[in-house]
């Protein structure tokens, strides 16, 4: 984005807007794009967060004579549930020297914005890698954050939200997606989809899943045979492993979406946010403003430009919500200290409405 100087490039809302930028990789972000466009807003006041589970009635009413009293019906099972907020902070020093004497990557002239606004980039990475984190594993039905899990981390965090799982094998009459023979367009999907729709009271119409399990899907030969017909042609021979795969719409009138994102911790292996051979069941779009939920706490930051001038930085304090970056000066040695986070929590509102399906024993 074009700017004048350093100093309007380092103004609070200039800060802000290019981590909220740089943290929005929807390729690599499925989850979290996910919350982002259909989750409800929660905007707690304090450093926690609370919410309802509802649990509605699925009896029948009973029918009454034409001079019988009305029947009184029972109110709506609530669950009061609350937990912390997630707080994601990181901080880069940037000397004066590596500012104004380095090359900005990619370039043969001194540049101290693309410098700035680089490092800015790999801290929106970080931040939005963290939040890619916490969203999956908020659909899945359990957040545990601690410093294995999460190296350098300095609390223990958990939520669970009770997401019914369902697994194959034994005498669960379902047959392992990995077995070419398992009938499962024909059969399984059927299956699921009444499992879902018997736990919910929804229809089941979005599926999550990850590669190994579209893999799974063109191999079998169930699947296969839909290949018969132009459609089906058009389906194996257009396949995608990520977002929205509009060819698979019509698989058992359920619309498969693939996640392929992952991060690499420092020092170990590639890690997927979504695990092997897993799947998540969810209803239309329209109804998933009632199953998820996305809170954003406050944040507060100096008011102003802390880099225009040291008075700046006893000047009034300001208030963000969510994602949140600033700057300071740094004197010993001379450069800039920048500041950038994210205090928040993805929510399952509904767990009974999102079903975890394990496709393999």
């Amino acid at each position: 984005m074009p700017t004048t100087s350093i100093d309007d490039l380092l103004s609070i809302d200039t800060l802000t807007g290019l981590v909220k930028t740089f943290a929005d990789q929807s390729d690599n972000r499925s989850c979290t794009t996910l919350f982002a466009r259909y989750a409800r807003p929660l905007l707690p006041a304090g450093e926690s967060v609370s919410w309802d589970e509802v649990e509605y009635s699925r009896h029948l009413a009973p029918v009454s004579g034409p001079e019988s009293p009305h029947t009184r019906a029972k109110r709506l099972g609530v669950r009061k549930r609350g937990s912390a907020l997630a707080t994601i902070k990181v901080y880069k020093d940037l000397p004066a020297s590596h500012l104004f004497l380095h090359r900005a990557p990619g370039t043969n002239v001194q540049d101290a914005e693309a410098i700035l606004t680089a490092e800015l980039e790999d801290m929106g990475n970080l931040i939005g890698n963290t939040k890619e984190f916490l969203a999956a594993n908020a659909l899945l039905g359990l957040i545990e954050v601690d410093p294995v899990r999460v190296p350098g981390s300095d609390v223990v965090f958990r939520v669970e939200f009770g997401v019914p799982e369902l697994g194959v094998g034994g005498n669960t009459g379902r047959r392992s997606w990995a077995d070419p023979d398992t009938p499962i367009r024909s059969d399984e999907l059927a299956k699921l989809k009444e499992a879902y729709k018997n736990q919910s009271g929804l229809r089941a119409e979005i599926v999550i899943t990850e590669p190994r399990v579209e893999g799974y899907l063109t191999r079998n030969k169930d699947v296969r045979e839909l290949a018969k017909d132009a459609l089906g042609l058009t389906i194996l021979n257009n396949l995608n492993g990520q977002g929205v795969n509009p060819q698979w719409a019509l698989l058992g009138g359920l619309g498969f979406r693939f996640t392929d994102g992952s991060y690499k911790p420092e020092g170990g292996p590639i890690t997927h946010y979504f695990p092997d051979d897993h799947l998540l069941v969810l209803p239309n779009e329209s109804r998933l403003s009632q199953i998820l939920g996305w809170a954003e706490g406050k944040v507060f930051v100096p008011g102003g430009s802390v880099f225009a001038g040291t008075q700046a930085a006893t000047g009034l304090v300001r208030e963000l919500r969510g994602t949140y970056a600033y700057a300071e000066v740094r004197t010993d040695p001379m450069g800039v200290r920048v500041y950038a986070g994210w205090h928040g929590l993805p929510l399952v509102l509904n767990p009974s409405a999102v079903l975890k399906f394990k496709v393999t024993p």
